[in-house]
């Protein structure tokens, strides 16, 4: 009984034991995930509007020809371009996209269907971000999907035939001739993409447009033909290959895109692909700018040398110092657009001034500019990195919001210019 007893009992711990790492391991997962520069983004839809027909299409004159050979829409462009989109987010590290699993399972509970999914309001957007646990919602639509192409060629011929020799009835003939071909395809691809809060509320709508071309320019020389009847003499120079270049070129001819799924890795090597993928490029850059926080991306151009460098960081102490994003469920996380760049110290403090009353021209009434009004004192808590520092609200008369400009406080320039006046004192 006592073996029994205290069999039970092991058993008991054990399983305390093994729900206890279980909760610990969910709540570090979670911590992870709840990191303050890690942001869930949810790409709802792109509306396609383009018109775009077929691959084979691609470049064809007349275009009915693709629409003959081809299959009507063979690529599904609105679940393509968010494939897309939220693999540039999941490069970034900082923004995860939520699955397309977990999209349908919320738009599930609340019983909404792919059309209704392009209809929500306000309240809507905001039950749905809170069923993905999402910080940002991305709303796309492809106004311009296509690929045209032209073409350019020119010939000339030269044939001379029926000389005769008296001495033998020998007939001697050539031809010479020249063809030059030359193509210039041209993608282009035009967004314009929305981007919401958390809270349902419109952030900003960003019109992106991108277009690349490829040309291609060659000749094709025929070599000469020679004849002798009666020798029973032929001699023929063949024609000349095409030359082609040591880069790689995109994929543009409508016959082989037509061979190419969407949204593959064969796809990104497609004329289409490089304009697509640069697209969604300045989208997660816009997200960035617009929304925050602010970070280095991927394909963020590095400088070439120490005089760049030098330009890129006084570009940066040009600019003023604002909020750039506010953290909702940690209303003290207030991120700033300003760094190690600007000489920020841990504890600095700042005040915060949000426009107020406009200044209007007298004549035409037009707004000239805002009389700034001090909401808030805020001091430097974290550096983040060179262009990004979080601060924490001292005191605040009104909230807080994204574009509010932040201006060293008073007695931090009246220490400033004491220490620099100690340090003339020293030099003298």
């Amino acid at each position: 009984m006592k073996r029994l007893c205290l069999s039970i009992l092991l058993i008991v711990l054990s399983t305390c034991l093994l729900f206890g790492h279980v909760a610990d391991s969910s709540n570090t997962t979670t911590q992870k995930n709840t990191h303050p520069s890690t942001k869930r983004v949810a790409v709802l839809y792109f509306d396609d509007n383009s018109r775009f027909d077929s691959s084979t299409g691609c470049g064809c004159i007349p275009n009915f020809i693709g629409r003959i050979f081809g299959t009507k829409k063979k690529w599904d462009l609105e679940s393509g371009f968010a494939t897309i989109l939220n693999r540039k987010l999941a490069l970034t590290t900082v923004y995860q996209p939520i699955s397309r699993d977990e999209l349908l399972d919320a738009m599930a509970q609340m019983s909404l269907s792919r059309h209704d999914l392009k209809k929500l309001n306000k309240e809507q957007r905001a039950k749905l971000a809170k069923l993905l646990n999402a910080d940002a919602i991305v709303i796309g639509e492809i106004q311009k999907f296509n690929q045209s192409r032209m073409r350019a060629n020119a010939s000339r011929s030269l044939t001379e035939s029926g000389r005769e020799a008296t001495a033998a009835p020998i007939t001697a003939s050539y031809m010479t001739g020249f063809a030059a071909l030359a193509y210039r395809y041209r993608a282009h691809v035009k967004l314009n993409v929305k981007f919401y809060e958390a809270s349902g509320s419109e952030i900003t709508t960003v019109p992106i447009s991108v277009t690349r071309y490829h040309s291609l320019a060659g000749t094709q020389v025929s070599g000469l033909q020679a004849s002798v009847t009666e020798a029973g003499t032929d001699l023929r120079f063949g024609m000349t290959s095409e030359k082609k270049g040591t880069n790689v070129r995109p994929i543009a001819k409508p016959t082989e895109l037509n061979k190419i799924k969407f949204a593959t890795p064969e796809y990104d090597k497609t004329l289409l692909g490089h304009v697509t993928n640069e697209a969604l490029i300045k989208v997660v850059l816009a997200l960035r700018d617009n929304y925050g926080p602010n970070f280095i991306t991927p394909w963020d151009e590095t400088p070439e040398s120490d005089d760049q460098e030098k330009i890129v960081d006084e570009e940066v102490m040009k600019r003023p110092i604002k909020i750039t994003y506010i953290d909702n469920e940690n209303p003290d996380m207030i991120y700033i657009n300003a760094g190690s760049a600007r000489g920020l110290a841990i504890d600095q403090k700042f005040d915060v001034y949000t426009d107020a009353q406009p200044i209007r021209d007298v004549d035409t009434g037009d707004i000239l500019d805002y009389v700034k009004k001090k909401i808030a004192t805020v001091a430097v808590v974290e550096i983040r990195n060179d262009r990004l520092s979080i601060v924490k609200i001292v005191e605040k008369t009104i909230d807080l919001k994204r574009g509010d400009v932040l201006k060293s406080t008073h007695s931090d320039v009246i220490t400033q210019e004491n220490n620099k006046g100690e340090n003339d004192s020293e030099n003298q």
